[in-house]
């Protein structure tokens, strides 16, 4: 199966890396440096995956006045929200090496830097005027020679959030972190890059494999990351979620969902008004309610044993007797 992003207005940038460096949902073509090259035998997803060597300088980037009006982090960004979703497979280990950045050291125009630092994934987010910036070390390693999903969601001015969820093919297993942000993040003019950092110097240049790079102007819940990770992604996702209480709700696209609530019980909630509720109840019993149109006013019908009475002008009525 593939991922359809077609239909989501989140994505800002789509790079499945198909033997170009193109956006696959917009027009943030990267441009590439050194001698980029793809691969068609080791990939995660479609035909190809980018190819990138250290020793040649490979890297792609996007200069921030050519990105599209909405692209997150752009130059004037107030909303400061992203979500990035890649696959990646390391072939050695190098000092700082950026996968997903706009970052420029010497210009100090620090915005965000997703970055591995010999095995381990760190997030590196700027603050005030560009020139500081907050270390978060995940503590995720990302081993040379596997493959990796990894996602990364920032929310940069509201809820100052960071959430990180990596997996590792090998062996299926989850990681993940959260942080928070002390500072607003700083959206700056720094070239958009892939594999490295802008103005790069010999120890930010990633060596391996990236595949489908996708970029969200929103957060991404972890249903959608995983929908990616597996690519049965659609827009809008039907969404199972548990919650503290140990609820699994089931959301639909029409806005229903069945529930198990906190005591056990079960509750499913049709998408239209008159399907109503239907609930299994603490002793057991399934009760169906059903929402109905105003009751109408009904009459008796004359019984054998019920005699009518009737006083001229007024409406009759039943005695029983």
């Amino acid at each position: 199966m593939a991922n359809d992003f077609s239909f989501d207005p989140r994505v800002k940038a789509l790079y499945r890396f198909e033997n170009s460096l193109n956006d696959g949902k917009g027009g943030n073509h990267l441009t590439g440096s050194g001698s980029v090259s793809f691969n068609a035998t080791d990939k995660r997803e479609g035909g190809y995956s980018a190819d990138l060597e250290q020793a040649e300088s490979d890297y792609a980037f996007r200069a921030d006045v050519d990105l599209d009006a909405d692209f997150p982090l752009k130059s004037g960004d107030a909303t400061k929200k992203i979500s990035v979703c890649f696959w990646l497979k390391p072939e050695s280990y190098i000092n700082y090496a950026g996968l997903f950045t706009k970052w420029n050291w010497t210009g100090n125009k620090r915005s965000l830097e997703i970055q591995r630092q010999y095995s381990t994934l760190k997030i590196n987010c700027g603050h005030t005027d560009g020139s500081q910036y907050q270390n978060f070390n995940t503590g995720i390693s990302l081993n040379n020679g596997e493959w990796y999903h990894v996602a990364v969601c920032i929310d940069g001015k509201t809820a100052k959030s960071l959430y990180v969820r990596v997996f590792r093919a090998s062996n299926s297993t989850v990681s993940e972190f959260k942080g928070t942000l002390t500072n607003e993040l700083w959206v700056g003019d720094a070239k958009m890059v892939v594999g490295a950092i802008d103005a790069p110097g010999s120890d930010s240049y990633f060596d391996g494999l990236l595949d489908e790079m996708v970029i969200f102007n929103e957060l991404l819940s972890v249903l959608e990351i995983d929908a990616i990770r597996t690519g049965t992604y659609s827009y809008p996702l039907t969404e199972v979620r548990v919650e503290t209480v140990g609820a699994q709700v089931a959301y639909t696209d029409q806005d229903g969902f069945v529930r198990v609530d906190a005591a056990g019980f079960m509750a499913a909630y049709g998408l239209f008004a008159e399907i109503g509720e239907v609930q299994v109840n603490a002793g057991g019993l399934m009760v169906a309610y059903g929402v109905a149109p105003p009751p109408r006013r009904v009459f008796p019908v004359p019984h054998p044993q019920v005699r009518w009475q009737n006083y001229f002008g007024k409406r009759k009525f039943p005695v029983v007797g």
